[in-house]
């Protein structure tokens, strides 16, 4: 009988499907797709390649989250990430028969994606033919048809017959937007799609079906539990309702407050998905007062839960499109926040409030509450500001002193957004039309005219935010100073640009001309 618990059993199912599904040296590239929420459970796969382990697949896995600009950038960056790679596991390597040096390592290579490939073929021949499957999961894409134009080109290296299969890319997709579907067409026969086995959420049931749990209920809890989560995801409220009853009447048995907070809020916005209010804010309310009973008894999660409450409570409101009770809903969920104490909750309840009054069309009561999002933010970190909603709250007031020049001041952003796209799509395509061996010095020539249009384009919006920034009234321009002191120099707002080349101000080619603004000190002190 097998002891392998329901995560490993996925883990193995999945290690038996690679084998049958890609161990074919026809193959280029593979596309693993899971379902939606599953992709942790995908990220422990690729974790279990990376040891010897019962799950470890004959394939030398590499993961690689480069980001994609332009793709002769990447092919250099994921070429330097290979030798790298093949450095720090050297001494290891040595030990197990592996020559010292690999061919490619002293060679300057070529920024194209047939460079990538043949690096990625001589670092396979030189580890003894060992078959590599390189995951390419690029935490930032400049352009979907540039990274696909790449991706092409890479399939279409030519491979020596006897290093077939030797390199694989594998790309990681999900299972409702099947994002590479296309490619997978567009390259049938040299190309394969693996359904990943690792839905979570069936996971976690048959993990509570099997856990014990004595007589107090726990693993029956635990299947509910996940019942509930599956039917919210499923977008079943009545389904949610039916199973979350069942897990409620077992945490009420057993003193579970927190818990019962917890299924009262997935009830409430499974009938929010449903668009059914009244049910949804009777829900939160429960949840409220379970969290209330929670915190009574010492559980440190209680008062947490109780603003979660107020802030679902407030979301319901405003979806309903009744904004007064949202403001008071807000306002409840920050003061709660402040006794957590959590001073990012707190500013956000804050800023949603003034937000909802707005809608209401009281301004007065909108910018109080605004202000009083101000006080709960100079109490925090300098470091956390920028992470936090305090953005969003400093351009909301903006917005409230002055709609049209913020929305003047964003098409600034707007428009440099677009050049610079547009200039990283010219780029990548001067590249491409060098072909599989560009030479590098018209590399250099195409990314030192990119980095001049990128310079270019920020001083121009830097220079038409600043105009607008000037002819504002004195509380707006208190504002943008306020902003530029907590977030970042050049800040005029949202959406913010940042330097194309994350260069300090004091870096940047051409001085700033920034607008003399207002001391906002007196202006935070009197918030």
């Amino acid at each position: 009988m097998s002891t392998r618990n329901p995560v490993e059993k996925r883990m193995a199912q999945l290690h038996d499907l690679w084998w049958e599904c890609t161990d074919d040296p026809a193959l280029r590239a593979i596309v693993l797709r899971a379902p939606p929420d599953s992709q942790r459970m995908l990220e422990a796969f690729f974790t279990l390649q990376m040891v010897d382990s019962e799950y470890s697949t004959p394939d030398l896995f590499l993961r690689l989250d480069t980001a994609f600009e332009t793709g002769f950038r990447y092919s250099r960056e994921l070429r330097q990430q290979l030798i790298d790679t093949y450095r720090h596991n050297r001494p290891q390597l040595v030990k197990q028969g592996v020559a010292d040096r690999g061919d490619e390592e002293d060679q300057p290579g070529w920024d194209s994606a047939a460079g990538f490939v043949e690096t990625g073929c001589s670092l396979a021949r030189h580890l003894r033919c060992q078959r590599m499957s390189v995951v390419l999961q690029p935490g930032s894409v400049s352009d979907a048809d540039c990274f696909e134009r790449w991706f092409d080109a890479a399939m279409q290296t030519p491979v020596p017959p006897q290093e077939a299969g030797l390199l694989r890319l594998v790309l990681v997709d999900d299972g409702d937007s099947r994002a590479w579907q296309p490619l997978v067409e567009r390259h049938a026969g040299a190309m394969r799609v693996v359904d990943a086995p690792l839905d979570i959420l069936e996971a976690a049931r048959e993990i509570a079906a099997q856990s014990g749990g004595g007589g107090s209920g726990v693993a029956l809890f635990r299947q509910l539990y996940a019942d509930t989560l599956s039917l919210l995801r499923q977008g079943d409220a009545a389904g949610v309702e039916a199973a979350g009853e069942r897990a409620l009447r077992l945490a009420t048995r057993n003193g579970w407050a927190d818990q019962r907070a917890v299924l009262d809020m997935m009830v409430g916005g499974a009938w929010l998905q449903a668009r059914d209010f009244g049910a949804s804010i009777t829900r939160y309310r429960q949840a409220r007062d379970a969290a209330a009973e929670a915190a009574q008894a010492g559980n440190p999660m209680g008062a947490t839960l109780f603003m979660q409450g107020w802030m679902a409570e407030g979301g319901a409101w405003a979806a309903a499109g009744d904004m007064k009770q949202a403001a008071h809903a807000f306002e409840q969920a920050a003061e709660a926040a402040r006794r957590v104490p959590h001073s990012m909750f707190a500013v956000e309840g804050h800023r949603a409030a003034a937000q909802a009054w707005r809608g209401a069309g009281d301004r007065a009561r909108a910018w109080a509450s605004a202000l009083a999002g101000i006080r709960e933010a100079r109490a925090m970190a300098d470091a956390d500001r920028p992470h936090s909603t305090v953005p969003q709250l400093l351009h909301d007031m903006l917005v409230m002193q002055d709609p049209r020049r913020c929305e003047r001041i964003a098409r600034c952003a707007d428009s440099y957004e677009r050049d610079a796209r547009a200039s990283a799509v010219e780029a990548d395509l001067a590249g491409h039309r060098l072909g599989d061996r560009p030479p590098r010095p018209a590399i250099d020539a195409i990314e030192a005219q990119l980095a001049q249009r990128y310079e270019q384009a920020f001083q121009t919006q830097l220079r038409e935010r600043e105009k607008r920034v000037q002819g504002g009234e004195e509380v707006f321009r208190t504002v943008i100073a306020l902003g530029r002191q907590w977030l970042d120099p050049a800040w005029s707002g949202l959406p913010h640009v940042s330097h194309p080349l994350d260069q300090g101000v004091d870096e940047w080619r051409e001085p700033p001309a920034f607008t003399r603004l207002p001391d906002p000190q007196p202006f935070v002190e009197a918030a």
